[in-house]
């Protein structure tokens, strides 16, 4: 068997929790805590220090989120990333913080290890991306991005790592495509109505999916694949092979993007 060909960061490994910063607890992001929380057990009864977990999100829940995200018809109108910390820290005995606010991408989160984005807006991650290019960090971002029926789950580095291989991230592979699907960002009055707009399947698949990466490269000390192209009908989870070759298709070259 060949060994992966990223090796699991240092950081990743130290003797003290993985820093985590989550930036949505919506639809991916909720249902993505809940397998974090999960993950976080299983770390630390292997004799891990677990992950410190920080989640940002000024939004409420609505009425129409009930049934789709980790939430109960009576947290309409609470913040979601409050609410959502709260249940994980009761049922897993954990301190993780909750901060009902955005993040402001020019902050880039400094001090984190692992940055995971779980928002519906391609304009943060187009900021975030262009706010990290050059920057001197060996911190990992992995982003979630998902429409109807489909998505894609990209881990890369955030900016450029001191050491080692550079993994492109979701800006450096799709770039000025992050913007196109703003527009259709629209609030939903009622689970069904919302449910005509996305599949009902797809944000649980999605957080299982990107649960499953981190979990190879915790577990099993690397990655082949940094990222998956997730499709609900026919069901596929298909691997975003850490290759030059097929990140050449999307128009990036390590050159550019370190330019």
């Amino acid at each position: 068997m060949t060994s992966p060909r990223f090796v699991i960061p240092e950081t990743f490994i130290a003797e003290r929790p993985i820093r985590v910063t989550v930036v949505g607890a919506g639809g991916t992001g909720s249902l993505f805590l809940s397998e974090l929380g999960r993950l976080d057990a299983a770390l630390r009864v292997q004799g891990h220090h677990g992950m410190d977990v920080t989640v940002f999100d000024p939004d409420t829940f609505s009425p129409a989120n009930f049934g789709r995200q980790m939430t109960t018809q009576g947290d309409a109108g609470f913040n979601k990333a409050i609410m959502v910390v709260g249940r994980i820290n009761n049922f897993f005995g954990l301190d993780w913080r909750a901060v009902p606010e955005a993040l402001d991408p020019a902050r880039r989160t400094v001090g984190a290890d692992l940055i995971v984005g779980c928002v519906d807006s391609g304009k943060f991650r187009y900021q975030l991306g262009q706010s990290c290019r050059g920057v001197r960090t060996d911190a990992l971002w992995c982003d979630f991005g998902n429409g109807s029926d489909r998505g894609q789950i990209v881990i890369g580095h955030l900016g450029t790592p001191s050491r080692g291989q550079r993994l492109p991230n979701v800006y450096d592979l799709y770039g000025q495509e992050l913007l196109a699907g703003d527009d259709d960002d629209l609030p939903s009055c009622s689970l069904a109505e919302a449910l005509t707009r996305q599949k009902w399947a797809i944000n649980q698949n999605m957080a299982t999916a990107g649960a499953t990466l981190l979990s190879t490269l915790l577990f099993d000390g690397g990655l082949d694949a940094h990222g998956a192209l997730v499709r609900l009908n026919p069901l596929t989870v298909s691997p975003l092979m850490i290759d030059p070759a097929v990140w050449a298709t999307f128009g990036y070259t390590a050159t550019a993007a370190d330019a």
